[in-house]
């Protein structure tokens, strides 16, 4: 197998510090411009003989999901928004199931939980996020209250908006499980496929829903670091790749790729010496870059907390959305709702104001 290694061509510490600061297309592309990249028509994937056309050291372009035909499936987001909470979800599913793999290495016989909310409330103690304005004033209920703000910090969703290139940037990071570089395009880059459908306490089955960020991406860019105490054998360190539409010469049929560094698709790694020099700690950050939001335009600052609210109407676990320099705990509307005429207002009322509507038989 052929596997093309960063260290061969950069300062693998330099290089992956500036690329998790990366959150402009013009940034990404420099760090592109750094690395030997065969061209996407000098080289075209084929799932029968990956090998045929790949040049020795250097990286290629890949399908994700090492499908050529993937475009209909990951333009189907029909919001910009949607693709941001799956995205999210996906980052809770990290972190229940690394709680879940712990308790298992503790108990190997230990029973799952029967879904998202009773794996929530055995790991984190937390209830659905709905009934937290309705708790006491006890010592236990603050206990309570302070576990999910604390849970907040581990997801974080962030809005950057760059003045220079007028793009909008939208990062998603959690402090989960995490993958393997090995293991990075099996999973994180699948698409269509599931190794979630008997864990009940998980939320997504396919795991397909975030991808369809990056038809309203310029670029995307993933990196990923498995926790060191759930590795079971395989090597510690950062995967990390990014993701673009492929549009062919001469042919129809676009689609969208992410860069790896051998022809079965493993991605660029980074060794775990220096993803600790980097300060990357276990868990999967997606950044998705010149981020389309359609006819929401410039006020996407202000909507996103309302969108994200609204969205996950009740998650199961609370996150951090960072606009700017501005940061806030979206808890969901059905915890909004719920906290209305409970000390913090004297005329509880909902979000949107819906005018008399005429009834006809």
């Amino acid at each position: 197998m052929h596997l093309t290694s960063l260290a061969d061509h950069v300062n693998p510490r330099e290089f992956i510090t500036r690329a998790a600061r990366a959150t402009t297309s013009s940034a990404l592309e420099a760090l592109l411009a750094e690395l030997p990249i065969t061209s996407e028509d000098a080289y075209t994937y084929t799932d029968n003989n990956p090998d045929a056309g790949w040049q020795s050291n250097r990286f290629h372009w890949i399908p994700v999901g090492r499908d050529r035909g993937n475009a209909g499936r990951i333009k189907q987001a029909n919001q910009p928004v949607n693709p941001i909470a799956e995205r999210t979800v996906n980052g809770m599913e990290a972190l229940i199931e690394m709680a879940r793999q712990r308790e298992l290495a503790k108990d190997s016989s230990a029973a799952p939980p029967n879904s998202p909310r009773d794996a929530v409330a055995r790991y984190f103690g937390l209830p659905a996020l709905d009934q937290l304005p309705k708790l006491d004033e006890s010592s236990q209920s603050k206990e309570v209250r302070n576990k999910a703000r604390e849970m907040a910090r581990h997801l974080r969703v962030r809005l950057v908006f760059d003045k220079v290139s007028r793009e909008f940037t939208v990062a998603v990071e959690d402090d989960g499980i995490g993958q393997t570089p090995s293991w990075f395009h099996r999973t994180l880059l699948s698409l269509g496929s599931t190794t979630k459908a008997d864990k009940w306490y998980l939320i997504g089955v396919f795991g397909q829903g975030g991808s369809s960020a990056y038809a309203v991406s310029n670029y995307s860019w993933a990196l990923s670091r498995r926790a060191p105490d759930l590795l079971e054998g395989e090597d510690d360190g950062v995967g990390w790749t990014v993701i673009r539409h492929i549009f062919p010469k001469n042919r129809r049929d676009d689609y969208f790729a992410y860069l790896a560094a051998s022809p079965d698709g493993q991605v660029p790694t980074i060794s775990a010496s220096d993803a600790d020099a980097a300060n990357l700690s276990h868990g999967t950050r997606f950044v998705h870059i010149g981020y389309d939001f359609g006819r929401g335009g410039s006020a996407i600052s202000r909507q996103l907390y309302a969108a994200m609210n609204h969205v996950l109407y009740n998650p199961v676990l609370p996150f951090e959305l960072y606009v700017g320099n501005t940061a806030a705990v979206i808890y969901g509307n059905g915890y909004r709702l719920s906290s209305l005429g409970r000390g913090r207002t004297e005329s509880p009322a909902l979000d949107k104001v819906f005018p008399p509507q005429p009834v006809g038989v």
